[in-house]
Formats: structure tokens, C-alpha cells, sequence
């Protein structure tokens, strides 16, 4: 009889850290105007970039990356037309965030590595500082690829 509640014990133990993992919470998946969807890969992220996404989304941007430290070419922008690099805007805290769109079409995904809910203020200035100057650098690249001299 003690060797059955041994190897129960055993069994307990070795079972405990399985059953005691909690899962990471899901990521935000909602779905755009356009009938795609847009995931943020961090809890919470959606609510800080979200609404820039559908304007990268429209812009035609394959995808933004942006790397704090390596100055003039810190972000990087992919699109169509070509490919665009510039600094961090003056008074912006460098934070590194990406926004991928297309896979499937209509659809995006935003990550942030670094994004909680502390430092969410910091990630919102950036975003909303990169993105309608990622927009305006596609844009001039557009214009320019299609000849309208803009």
C-alpha cells in the first residue's frame, strides 16, 4: 500500500509543473474595415497601435520596423515602391515595434518585444510619430515610381 502512494506522490510531483502552467494570454485579433484582421502579438498593444495600423494597412506599407540605435536607418519601411529609412523623430523615447501587413491580404500583425502596460505611453508617442512620416516617405516613393513628379 505505501509503495502505491509512493508512486502516487511521484507521479503528483512530476504532473504539478504541467498542470501548474498558466497559458500566455491570446493575442488581440480584430478584424479591419477592409475584412481583414489585425493581430498584436503583446496584450494591450492593440489598444496603443491599433488605430495606425488600418492607415499602414491603406497606405499600400508592406511592413514598419523600427530598432532603437542605429540612427539614420533605425526605421525601416517596405513597400512596393521601394524601401525608405530614417532616424527617430527628436523627443520620441526609441522603442522597438513591427508592423507586418498582408499575410493573408487585408490582414496585419503589430509586435513590440518590450510593450507593457508601464511603458505603453512610450510605445503610443512612437507609433504615432513613425507612422504618418512611414506614410508620407511610401507616399513620395509612390508618386515618384509612377512618374507623377508630386
Amino acid at each position: 500500500m505505501r509503495k502505491s502512494h509512493l508512486a502516487v506522490l511521484v507521479a503528483a510531483l512530476i504532473a504539478a509543473p504541467v498542470f501548474a502552467q498558466t497559458a500566455a494570454p491570446a493575442p488581440a485579433v480584430v478584424k479591419t474595415p477592409a475584412g481583414g484582421t489585425v493581430k498584436a502579438v503583446q496584450p494591450g498593444l492593440f489598444e496603443v497601435a491599433g488605430p495606425r495600423v488600418n492607415e499602414v494597412l491603406g497606405a499600400g506599407i508592406q511592413k514598419i520596423t523600427a530598432t532603437p540605435g542605429k540612427g539614420l536607418r533605425s526605421i525601416a519601411v517596405q513597400s512596393p515602391w521601394g524601401e525608405s529609412y530614417f532616424g527617430w523623430p527628436k523627443n520620441v523615447k526609441p522603442v522597438p515595434f513591427t508592423i507586418t501587413t498582408g499575410k493573408p491580404a487585408g490582414s496585419a500583425t503589430i509586435s513590440a518585444p518590450g510593450f507593457n502596460k508601464d511603458n505603453a505611453g512610450d510605445y503610443k508617442a512612437a507609433i504615432e510619430a513613425v507612422v504618418p512620416f512611414a506614410i508620407a516617405r511610401t507616399n513620395d516613393n509612390k508618386n515618384w515610381m509612377q512618374g507623377s513628379g508630386k
